[in-house]
């Protein structure tokens, strides 16, 4: 009776131990003897909120392995989710279900998070795959490869809540870590830089926890934290570093205290929080080297003007090239002056007056070219009171305002009048008061 009762807890014992404590194998699509099918497993149905799981999808297959050509993933709801770098077919191995003989390789693995507790279900992997067919026979034709879709079935986990009260602190370790803080220097000069560097190593949910800030003394100027992670391929669950690297520039001499950082976290195994302390570190700044770049703030400032040289520099080459071009174009208009100055002494008798015998269209070009130089661009085309106006804008003294447009009036009527004869030449009254508005506006030209 006691060696069948201790029989009874043995089994009873190993029935528990492979409910808890091995991959838990959700089943399989329908069994085929020819034809591929999918598995579903994963490593931990009850794990904590925030705890890591291992979500697996192997394909089985007989013989030759199918082509995938086309894939359908789950929805993860309820659960943070992240698809592992599986290789497949490469490792396919032997196995047998239900008495039969396959082989099988892992397709597709996923690292799950829960982030709520209840009963979550993960269903709707499938995949469109292709059979490659052989000929039976050496004479009979090469026969049509056949497609067929094939669905995994579906996995069902029961998240836990954290035992409470949870701290406020938990960032999300959930595993067994180690946390330790370290510099490369613990002396230094003001202004020199200064790496930290806070490394979390262990197994568990490294892919998803934050690791806290670290404290500086008031007078460091510090870059925000540089985060790598390293892990163990082989890992079922995430194991490897986290580290976090800081740069800090010490801006006065003496002694500090960089100090000890902590971490919550939650062992799932013991169903504990624990809270990870890094050691403190003392540094000792001493006075900058005579004529050394002092403090972080220079440091920015450098690297500041060594992004902004070349917008600098564009910004300095504009400003040349436009005082270029503005001193280019005042020779330009000076040129054009002085050439127009020697046409009209050419034309002009010795005494500085227009001859009689220039026509009045010469004479209306030559006060429309002064005007054009007086900065009034198109005189020709403007209304007396548009040119009155721009003029005025100009500051062109009143006296020549009131006769230009009375001047121009008179050579209109030279120039428009019926009698051909007078089309050519202009009374010597006339010629006086252009002659005057052109002295007068070659003034104005000049004081400009």
């Amino acid at each position: 009776m006691a060696t069948g009762l201790a029989r009874y807890r043995l089994f009873f014992m190993l029935v528990m131990a492979a409910f808890f404590f091995t991959p838990a194998l959700a089943g399989v699509s329908e069994i085929q003897e020819n034809k591929p099918f999918l598995a579903s497993s994963i490593n931990n149905t009850h794990p904590f909120v925030g705890q890591e799981v291992l979500l697996t999808y192997r394909l089985y297959f007989r013989d030759t392995a199918p082509k995938i050509s086309y894939e359908v993933t789950p929805p993860f709801q309820g659960l943070w989710a992240k698809e592992t770098g599986s290789e497949r077919f490469i490792n396919s191995i032997p196995a047998t279900i239900q008495g039969k003989h396959f082989r099988s390789a892992i397709v597709k693995q996923f690292k799950l998070v829960p982030v709520q507790s209840g009963r979550i279900t993960i269903s709707g992997y499938s995949m469109l795959c292709t059979l490659l067919q052989e000929p039976v026979a050496t004479s009979e034709k090469e026969r049509p490869d056949t497609s067929l879709r094939i669905t995994a079935p579906t996995v069902t986990i029961s998240a836990q809540a954290l035992p409470g009260p949870v701290p406020e602190k938990l960032s999300g370790a959930v595993g067994i870590f180690s946390l330790s803080l370290m510099a490369d220097k613990q002396k230094l000069k003001i202004g020199e830089p200064l790496s930290l560097k806070l490394i979390l190593t262990g197994t568990g949910s490294l892919l998803t926890l934050e690791l806290p800030d670290l404290d500086f003394p008031e007078s460091f100027r510090h870059s925000p934290p540089e985060r790598t992670i390293t892990l163990t391929k082989e890992s079922e669950t995430s194991s490897g570093t986290i580290t976090a690297t800081v740069l800090a520039w010490p801006q006065s001499e003496g002694n500090f205290q960089i100090p000890a950082t902590s971490l919550v976290v939650f062992n799932p195994d013991t169903k504990q929080f624990s809270i990870l302390h890094s050691k403190p570190l003392a540094i000792t700044v001493a006075p900058a080297a005579q004529g050394a770049t002092v403090g972080r703030g220079e440091h920015a400032d450098t690297s500041t003007e060594k992004k902004s040289t070349p917008a600098s520099l564009l910004a300095t080459v504009a400003i040349v090239l436009l005082f270029l071009l503005s001193i280019a174009a005042l020779l330009l208009v000076r040129i054009k002056r002085v050439a127009k100055e020697k046409k009209l002494a050419t034309e002009n008798t010795g005494n500085g007056q227009p001859d009689s015998g220039i026509s009045a269209r010469a004479m209306k070009q030559q006060l429309f070219s002064l005007l054009e130089e007086t900065g009034i661009m198109s005189p020709g085309g403007m209304t007396r009171m548009e040119l009155l106006n721009a003029l005025q804008k100009i500051n062109i003294p009143d006296e020549i305002r009131s006769e230009l447009p009375a001047v121009l009036d008179s050579l209109d009527k030279i120039l428009y009048s019926s009698a051909t004869e007078k089309e050519s030449r202009t009374h010597d009254l006339i010629a006086i008061k252009v002659n005057a508005l052109m002295q007068a506006l070659k003034k104005a030209s000049f004081s400009r």
